[in-house]
């Protein structure tokens, strides 16, 4: 489980979610609770090791879900004042930064689930 490239991924996107979290606290309701709920869903895809179908599934909303705070943060509260834009703009590279390493860590479950597959036409 932990021996795993994507397990190291998905850990450290669960770290850049609580970085967010702890950032975002005095925003928005919502906003605090969707990185919590990313955070969470990127810890429970480390543990869907056994189900590599169903961890993609999780890493692929993740991505879609980050996908969406990127679009709401860049082009919402970057217009507005009411935000700092150096907040604005860390939040997005976090974003983005995680959107890479949940990319990464999807071609790294892919590419265990071809190993498997190729190995069951062994037996």
């Amino acid at each position: 489980m932990i021996q795993r490239i994507q397990s190291v991924y998905l850990f450290l996107i669960t770290a850049l979610m609580a970085v967010l979290v702890i950032m975002t606290y005095n925003e928005k309701w919502w906003l605090p609770l969707v990185f919590v709920l990313l955070g969470i869903a990127s810890l429970v895809a480390v543990f869907l090791y056994k189900n590599r179908k169903r961890q993609m599934w999780v890493v692929r909303i993740f991505l879609f879900a980050i996908i969406i705070v990127l679009t709401h943060n860049f082009y919402i509260n970057w217009q507005s004042d009411f935000h700092p834009k150096r907040v604005v703009a860390v939040i997005g590279l976090v974003c983005v930064v995680s959107g890479i390493l949940a990319m990464l860590a999807l071609r790294a479950i892919r590419k265990d689930e071809k190993l498997v597959r190729s190995l069951d036409r062994l037996r």
